[in-house]
């Protein structure tokens, strides 16, 4: 856990020195470089890469909003008593799939305004948004947020005094005020490995799609299903838990879902669009 690199208080003129969080700078490398793959990939596929550019800046504004909105709907009382918290996403507190969400409802009103297929600008975007997500969740393990719950596991880890996971163990019995957290499942870890893998899957899978928007949907119907499987070893009580469920969990259920339907039905249309060529 290493949440900011490093501070300046520019000479005592500033009541508070200005600092660069670990997990901000992370989002950030991983936004850069996705965009300039993503843009890159556009080009070859006869898009224009500078509306690619354009877009990835809408879509993180709308992403970050997205995925901050949902963080707070979790710790609603917190946020109403402290509001001047609400903006404060560089010190960690952003929900991926709000951002998804959100980034989505652009792109879907930038389709229409520049009458561009949907589903390929989200084929061509979708394995650098994974990769840009593992960026996010190794800046989680800086920052401390989305931990796990305790574990024997030899790869566990161990967050140190005043840190997310050990004011919550605190909390609950489970160590002292001066000492560190148990040892917890890396979640942050697992989360980011399997999105590097669905990286590379993705652009492995490229060359054999069939229609626009099935990267997309492989995508979207893979990662609710690890994601849920993931939140077992959670143990942040950030996240909000309704029922027995997470947030994620719930939401998770529904992507699935209509991905699954979206898949089927754009895969039929495909094919009922060859016979019809076939039959011509």
């Amino acid at each position: 856990m290493h949440p900011v690199l490093f501070s300046v208080d520019f000479f005592g003129l500033l009541k508070e020195p200005v600092s660069l969080h670990v997990y901000g700078l992370l989002i950030a490398m991983g936004f850069l470089l996705a965009m300039q793959l993503a843009a890159r990939q556009a080009g070859r596929e006869g898009e224009e890469p500078d509306r690619i550019i354009d877009l990835s800046f809408y879509l993180l504004i709308w992403g970050l909003v997205g995925s901050r909105l949902v963080f707070i709907f979790t710790k609603l009382p917190q946020y109403m008593a402290n509001p001047q918290e609400i903006v404060m996403f560089w010190k960690g507190g952003l929900v991926f799939y709000g951002g998804f969400i959100g980034a989505a409802v652009y792109l879907i009103y930038f389709a229409r305004k520049y009458q561009v297929d949907y589903f390929k600008i989200v084929d061509i975007m979708i394995p650098y948004v994974a990769m840009a997500h593992a960026f996010g969740r190794l800046g989680c393990l800086a920052a401390g947020c989305c931990f796990g719950k305790p574990t024997e596991a030899p790869w566990g880890v161990i967050f140190p005094v005043a840190s997310m996971a050990q004011q919550q163990q605190q909390s609950q019995g489970l160590v002292g005020f001066d000492s560190s957290a148990l040892p917890v499942h890396p979640t942050q870890l697992y989360e980011a490995g399997f999105e590097l893998l669905m990286f590379w899957l993705l652009l492995s899978l490229r060359p054999h799609k069939r229609f626009h928007g099935q990267l997309f949907l492989v995508w979207l119907a893979v990662y609710p299903v690890v994601r849920s499987f993931i939140e077992l070893f959670r143990g942040d009580k950030e996240r909000g838990i309704y029922g027995f469920l997470s947030t994620s969990q719930y939401i998770s259920i529904g992507v699935a879902v209509t991905a699954a339907v979206v898949y089927f039905f754009l895969r039929n249309r495909r094919r009922g669009g060859d016979a019809a060529i076939a039959a011509a």
